[in-house]
């Protein structure tokens, strides 16, 4: 891998790390608001980047302890952790376990679903 193409994985990473961060702890909450892939399906982007920042991370930093020959079971530790990274934060796009959502995101969700209800709209 060529470093600018590691570099810039490196950098698009720190960002949705970042992002990601930010979501889980409530700093930024304007993404829970837009509507996801699946039509009345509630789903968690702004989750998925922790995970997907993270995979970002570690994928350039396999690829070159591997270029570098490091062991083979310290690739696989910077590997596995990348690929999961990956499928959570395509996961998150259309659903996130309840257990991966924080206690702010569940309680809004608890709130609207009551302030639904109320309206008559449930």
């Amino acid at each position: 891998m060529e470093l600018s193409v590691g570099s810039v994985a490196i950098a698009a990473g720190a960002a949705m790390a970042f992002a990601g961060w930010r979501a889980y702890s409530g700093r930024w909450r304007r993404w829970l608001a837009y509507g996801g892939l699946i039509p009345k399906v509630r789903s968690y982007p702004g989750l998925g980047l922790l995970y997907g920042g993270i995979s970002f991370l570690l994928a350039p930093a396999a690829v070159w302890a591997a270029g570098a020959g490091a062991p083979k079971a310290a690739v696989a530790a910077l590997v596995l952790p990348a690929i999961a990274g990956m499928l959570i934060w395509l996961l998150s796009h259309a659903w996130l376990p309840r257990f991966m959502r924080p206690e702010w995101v569940r309680a809004t969700e608890q709130n609207e679903e009551l302030y639904a209800r109320h309206r008559g709209d449930v």
